[in-house]
């Protein structure tokens, strides 16, 4: 807290600082929310691709199998 000390005394000084800060606060709220929104597509296509790939791993386990006994069959 003391580190900000001097900033705080500067910013007290400085013309327009409020605007400055205004801006800046509303610079860090949309930045935390793109995080957010990011985040969660993140969780959403991870949630949808997990299942997929294990589907996909299963179907193409069955399809090795199946070739396998059809060329056991054959010979």
């Amino acid at each position: 807290m003391y580190r900000l000390l001097p900033i705080l005394m500067l910013l007290a000084a400085s013309h327009n600082s409020e605007k400055k800060l205004e801006n800046l606060s509303s610079f860090l709220k949309a930045a935390k929310d793109s995080v957010q929104t990011i985040r969660d597509g993140l969780e959403t296509f991870q949630a949808n691709v997990v299942p997929l790939m294990i589907n996909l791993a299963g179907e193409k386990a069955g399809t090795a199998s199946q070739s396998q006994m059809f060329e056991d069959n054959m010979a």
